[in-house]
């Protein structure tokens, strides 16, 4: 049985590797199908949702981690921040909450005092489900793309968008690749996803700014538990 499925497990990866060497072919030709049909001010728009995202994520990431280590924990902050960018810049090169999860606990266990056992549950349990960069990025483009086509979006629509986000965070996976998942969160707001495809393009760049706030807040969390068990 052991050998089956390591023959399936093999068969599996031989797949996804053909898979990914032609992906960045379809990527490009979604992104010229899209941009063809929306026209070049798309691409500047683009550039604009960028920056609002990376002014969110900075909000998030410095203001309400800080905030909370602050109220929850003795740790001071310049020894968190002088710390944490170890796993950041990790996670910043992988785009993977997964690959960044090592440097992150021995950051957190050598570095930040936090104990073995703390780590050992919080972190792997964060790199699965405490997406909160993903969760932002849901919710903006789920905007963005309502202001391009034009729509007024509702109450319902947003608190659509909120759950959606939230559960749609929880359930992405921790490792590189484009967040499909945003789909399931235009569909709850009745959003078009026909121009979706622009952004698969630039996804790894706001992957791997995502990601490290995503670590960020496993450390965070970590620190908390440990202070607070």
């Amino acid at each position: 049985m052991l050998k089956v499925f390591n023959y399936i497990n093999d068969v599996l990866i031989f797949i996804i590797m053909k898979v990914m060497y032609i992906a960045p072919i379809g990527v490009f030709a979604l992104m010229a199908d899209a941009t063809g049909t929306f026209g070049y001010a798309i691409l500047k728009r683009i550039f604009v949702l960028f920056i609002v995202y990376l002014g969110a994520l900075a909000l998030h990431n410095f203001g309400f981690y800080s905030l909370n280590i602050k109220l929850f924990s003795k740790l001071p902050l310049k020894k968190f921040w002088s710390n944490i960018y170890k796993p950041e810049l990790v996670a910043l090169s992988t785009a993977s909450s997964m690959a960044a999860l090592p440097v992150n606990m021995e950051t957190c266990e050598t570095d930040l005092g936090v104990s073995k056992e703390t780590a050992s549950f919080v972190l792997p349990l964060g790199a699965t489900i405490n997406m909160d960069g993903n969760a932002i990025y849901y919710a903006l483009v789920s905007c963005f793309f309502a202001q391009m086509f034009g729509m007024h979006l509702g109450i319902s629509q947003y608190i659509a968008i909120i759950f959606t986000a939230t559960i749609g965070s929880i359930g992405q996976a921790g490792v590189l690749g484009p967040t499909l998942l945003v789909v399931a969160v235009l569909l709850s707001a009745n959003i078009p996803v026909v121009g979706l495809p622009i952004l698969f393009g630039v996804d790894r760049i706001f992957d791997m700014l995502r990601t490290a706030v995503n670590i960020t807040g496993d450390a965070s969390c970590a620190i908390i538990v440990d202070k607070l068990k």
